[in-house]
């Protein structure tokens, strides 16, 4: 496992590299230990795409919240016998029901943030699709980050951290790579069916999420605990 300092100059050492050579050294590095996490409804595809050229083997983690759209449910499952991806679904132990209406930061950490906390430590490596211009709360998002989950290391790779919107649309073009089919209604940003809306011109592109809630995150990128080198 990295230390700390190690990550930090591995994120230097990878200040300019693209994602798929930070995708590949994150396989290379930690072989049998590393996992991907997408929601289907944005970025992610990039990185799965990707990921597909890089090693088919490596666990593709789809959190069903039984919260999806349809639309997300259906469009998984193509996505991922298209391009022979390992994915791995994750439940959550119980249903609380419409808990997101009287307390969502507590509905997602039962739908989305406990189930992924089970099953990540099995791996020492998580890559996500997080990028710094998503919203003012992922502006600080490196290459790759050293985190800890209640005391054990966990390294972090975010391979289009640095990337804009813009160019993730490019990529998908370029590579006609399929995406979730909301995002052509208005959607930018597509999570749980009730707590997602299409966002209008000039809104950021998570302004849909839990929107007038004051909630700006589920919790996934946020209990755990980023060390410094």
């Amino acid at each position: 496992m990295l230390s700390a300092l190690q990550v930090r100059e591995r994120a230097a050492a990878l200040s300019e590299a693209d994602p798929a050579a930070t995708l590949a050294w994150a396989v290379e590095t930690f072989p049998g230990k590393v996992a991907l996490t997408v929601s289907f409804g944005g970025g992610g595809v990039v990185l799965a795409h990707l990921l597909s050229r890089i090693d088919r083997s490596v666990p593709v983690i789809f959190l069903d919240t039984r919260f999806h759209f349809r639309e997300t449910y259906e469009f998984k499952r193509r996505f991922a016998k298209r391009y022979g991806l390992n994915l791995v679904e994750l439940t959550p132990l119980t249903d609380p029901g419409p808990l997101y209406k009287t307390d969502p930061d507590r509905c997602c950490f039962i739908r989305k943030v406990e189930p992924l906390e089970r099953a990540i430590v099995g791996f020492d490596a998580w890559i996500s699709a997080v990028r710094q211009d998503q919203s003012d709360s992922r502006r600080a998002t490196e290459l790759v980050e050293y985190h800890e989950v209640r005391g054990r290391p966990i390294v972090k790779v975010f391979p289009l951290a640095r990337w804009s919107r813009a160019e993730v649309w490019r990529y998908i073009r370029e590579n006609g790579v399929p995406y979730h089919p909301l995002l052509d209604q208005g959607y930018s940003s597509i999570g749980c069916w009730p707590c997602t809306r299409p966002t209008a011109p000039g809104e950021a592109e998570r302004a849909g999420r839990w929107s007038g809630s004051g909630k700006t995150e589920c919790g996934l990128h946020t209990f755990t605990v980023k060390r410094e080198g």
